[in-house]
């Protein structure tokens, strides 16, 4: 089972790649299947992947607060909870899950305390998983530089691709 936060089956490539865009969730449960959020400047990508069930779900949010976006994950206050729903739906449970994050870069040097999209991302999704009663096992956040995150469905392995290079959560 293969599904969006909307309910409908999202693109699958070739490659079996399932791309999240700004602003946007996927979830899938099929192990041969890649999330992907290309792009991660100041967004925060926030994954989920259960390791019993092998569900897996990545939401690409954009800022950190806010209301009536056009995207269903474009705010991390109001898209938690749809990542959340999206991943139980494909048969994860929230309370065993490994929740990984990366990006939140602070991409322009003048940007600077409030201004600062990538922090105040990182900060919001925080607060959300304290919240919530759940931490992450593992974070690239922060930084200057842009990244690409790919989540692997079948193991929970989350890639991540920046000008540094290349690392594995």
């Amino acid at each position: 089972m293969t599904l969006n936060v909307l309910g409908a089956a999202p693109a699958v490539d070739a490659r079996g790649l399932m791309v999240a865009g700004i602003g946007e969730l996927v979830s899938s449960v099929d192990h041969s299947h890649t999330l992907v959020a290309y792009g991660l400047g100041s967004c925060v990508a926030l994954t989920a992947w259960d390791p019993r069930t092998r569900a897996a779900a990545l939401a690409h949010f954009m800022l950190p607060s806010g209301t009536g976006g056009a995207t269903p994950v474009k705010f991390v206050d109001e898209g938690f909870e749809r990542l959340i729903d999206a991943f139980r739906a494909a048969g994860g449970f929230p309370g065993r899950a490994q929740f990984k994050a990366a990006g939140g870069a602070s991409m322009l040097a003048v940007m600077s305390g409030s201004l600062d999209i990538g922090r105040r991302n990182t900060a919001a999704l925080e607060a959300r998983l304290t919240a919530t009663g759940l931490k992450l096992s593992a974070s690239d956040l922060g930084g200057t530089a842009g990244r690409t995150v790919q989540l692997a469905v079948g193991d929970g392995r989350l890639h991540i691709k920046s000008v540094a290079g290349t690392k594995t959560l």
